[in-house]
């Protein structure tokens, strides 16, 4: 609202000892009211949410479009046709929280949507993400902020290597310097240690910080939360627990390049994306991760 609008707006309220000027005791309080609450309505959007619901007449996949958009999938099987089971995306029983989205990766039979990437960078994916065509909540902009949260449960048998495994990306989409991510939460081997890492990328260089032992995070819920603002002097925090208590780290940072030239928008991606090189024949057949509860909020 304008600040003309909020005069025109005031002039509803006329003082009954002054009728015939404008509430001369009033217009002020509401004038003033309207320019220190109202930007934070016009720059506040919508949350967005959402949960595997096991009674409803929607499967995984539309459930999540219904939410992200319709082209917010990057699953093997809606993306290519494979041969034997297909469905990547499913909703479960859970006894801890109900019910979740289950996110299966076959190392075999899975690819990187329909790239083909050479030798030596092979990859694979199934994430579901923020796109050009999702609502404004899930898409972030400088001077903006996004708070997103959502519950994620590594299976117990999940292998990871000294390659990248990705189950969350804070990524731009833009013209140029959008290769490397804003943040990633990635399960690693790193000198010798497997760990659940945050990745903070400043440009083509990152830092990486400890969360949790890896043998410690697998088969149990993580509550996860970023609040990231962005700009070419931002900031991130991120949070990570368990809901049995055993886990609990939170990594912040000020003065953080979270928006670089060439940027168009930032959103999030959740699910599993992972590099194949060298390191196949060290993972599972199929590897399994769950996610619920997603709430993305913006101002």
């Amino acid at each position: 609202m304008t600040s003309v609008s909020l005069f025109q707006f005031s002039l509803c309220f006329k003082s009954p000892r002054t009728p015939q000027k404008c509430g001369v005791f009033v217009c002020p309080f509401f004038w003033l009211l309207g320019c220190l609450i109202l930007p934070e309505f016009v720059h506040a959007s919508k949350t967005v949410k959402l949960q595997a619901t096991l009674k409803s007449n929607l499967n995984a996949v539309d459930q999540i479009k219904a939410s992200f958009g319709k082209y917010s999938i990057e699953a093997p099987d809606l993306l290519k046709k494979i041969v034997g089971e297909t469905d990547r995306i499913r909703i479960v029983r859970d006894q801890k929280i109900k019910s979740a989205f289950e996110f299966l990766l076959h190392r075999d039979l899975d690819g990187d949507r329909d790239k083909i990437w050479p030798v030596g960078k092979e990859r694979q994916r199934n994430e579901i993400k923020g796109y050009q065509g999702s609502v404004e909540t899930l898409k972030g902009y400088e001077n903006q902020t996004h708070q997103i949260e959502w519950h994620l449960k590594i299976e117990e048998t999940f292998k990871i290597t000294k390659e990248f495994c990705h189950f969350f990306q804070l990524k731009a989409v833009g013209t140029h310097n959008v290769d490397a991510p804003i943040l990633t939460l990635s399960g690693v081997v790193r000198k010798g240690t497997p760990q659940l890492q945050l990745q903070c990328w400043k440009g083509d260089k990152s830092e990486r910080h400890f969360l949790a032992d890896w043998e410690a995070c697998r088969g149990k819920w993580l509550q996860c939360t970023v609040q990231c603002q962005y700009g070419k002097m931002g900031s991130y925090k991120f949070s990570i627990y368990s809901l049995d208590g055993t886990i609990e780290k939170t990594v912040s940072q000020k003065d953080f390049p979270s928006w670089r030239e060439g940027f168009e928008f930032v959103r999030p991606k959740w699910g599993i994306y992972r590099s194949l090189a060298t390191v196949k024949n060290q993972l599972n057949p199929i590897d399994t991760v769950y996610l619920n509860h997603f709430s993305i909020q913006k101002r």
